[in-house]
């Protein structure tokens, strides 16, 4: 998968696709400095980001927005040579949702009352999204960044279907719910998908200012597509390494389909692969059952090595 953080979000009746990716663009600085750029997290540091995503659309004329800030902490807890599995924690989850009568706000930080919200479909979904905080999942990651294996998600949403207080009456019914809404938004596909935008970015060669690679992937989901972006080192400043992304999207969708690209700056520490900072802004149409949906997005991620 190409080093696009992309996301599928679908809430209630509105299947939203969005993809986060990272460039960097600054001045060349050397054309003759080369740093060996690869995946390269240590075993027993940890390391944090923070990724947060603004979305906008518009349907049917109507505005709507999500916005979406997840904060990880990641331990190295294995490196065999080819493979490092990483421990990963969510410390926090924010997600403001605002679609005419349907509004939503979670904060783990700040739990809501939720029996304002009633007992529908808002409030189950503000009950599901706001127990993350302090779930576990690993990830078994190569040295170009290629998440090979996620485990954990199973085990997590029995952990968060089992937190609930629920109505003995109704108990299995609102269960099979939560399962379901927890697995649209927290699951391996949209793990893989959300963090190859800082991961499978890597060439794992030496790279000087001007080398470009290329990697390919795909999105799940309804609106299916395929995913092309180009890395093109811009500057190479002490360890920092700085790439230009562009990333063209098409559709391979027969009823769903998306066209778009994204284009955006990152700068990667050479000696671990952390991305220090990323910054992208996307340009996309999905087109879901006759309807055209113009979609505009800005992603920022930060990370800081432990």
């Amino acid at each position: 998968m190409p080093t696009i953080s992309f996301s599928y979000i679908r809430i209630l009746i509105i299947p939203v696709v969005f993809i986060l990716g990272f460039s960097a663009c600054q001045s060349t600085r050397t054309a003759t400095t080369t740093k060996l750029l690869k995946f390269n997290f240590e075993k027993g540091k940890g390391y944090d980001y923070e990724m947060d995503m603004n979305l906008e659309q518009e349907i049917l004329g109507m505005a709507t927005g999500i916005r979406m800030a997840t904060y990880y902490s990641i331990v190295v807890k294995e490196d065999d040579g080819q493979l490092k599995t990483l421990q990963t924690r969510y410390e926090r989850f924010k997600m403001s949702l605002d679609m005419a009568a349907m509004k939503m706000k979670v904060d783990t930080e700040t739990p809501v009352d939720t029996s304002a919200l009633g007992g529908g479909q808002m409030a189950m979904l503000s009950r599901v999204f706001g127990s993350i905080k302090g779930k576990e999942f690993e990830m078994k990651v190569d040295q170009e960044g290629h998440i090979k294996e996620v485990t954990g998600f199973k085990e997590m949403a029995e952990s968060v279907v089992s937190s609930m207080e629920l109505d003995p009456s109704k108990e299995k019914e609102v269960r099979d719910e939560m399962r379901k809404a927890f697995g649209q938004q927290f699951n391996d596909e949209k793990i893989r998908e959300q963090f190859a935008s800082i991961l499978y970015i890597f060439p794992n060669k030496e790279v000087k200012v001007g080398d470009k690679w290329n990697r390919k992937g795909s999105m799940s989901g309804m609106a299916a597509g395929q995913m092309n972006a180009t890395y093109k080192v811009i500057e190479i400043e002490g360890d920092m390494v700085t790439l230009e992304e562009n990333t063209v999207i098409t559709s391979t969708g027969s009823e769903e389909k998306v066209t778009g690209s994204q284009k955006g700056t990152l700068v990667v520490d050479s000696r671990s692969g952390l991305v220090v900072t990323a910054d992208l802004q996307l340009k996309m149409k999905a087109s879901i059952g006759g309807v055209e949906i113009p979609i505009t997005g800005s992603t920022k991620i930060k990370g800081v090595a432990r």
